[in-house]
């Protein structure tokens, strides 16, 4: 079984065993790497993975996505 490319925001609660509500809250903020795509939220793995490891807490650390 191959591991998915990009998380969902349910997805990513099982993850990195945060609530939705706080994931929704740094989307908000932009304090964690996303793309909207239409209504969707999408979070690429590579980039939770560096941003969980390295800790980043500053927005303008944050690596950019992609626009789709």
């Amino acid at each position: 079984m191959t591991e998915m490319r990009f998380f969902d925001v349910s997805s990513l609660v099982n993850y990195i065993h945060l609530s939705k509500s706080s994931i929704y809250k740094m989307v908000s903020k932009n304090t964690i790497p996303h793309v909207k795509i239409g209504t969707r939220t999408l979070f690429d793995r590579e980039q939770i993975d560096n941003w969980v490891l390295t800790g980043v807490r500053s927005e303008e650390r944050l690596p950019n996505l992609p626009k789709l």
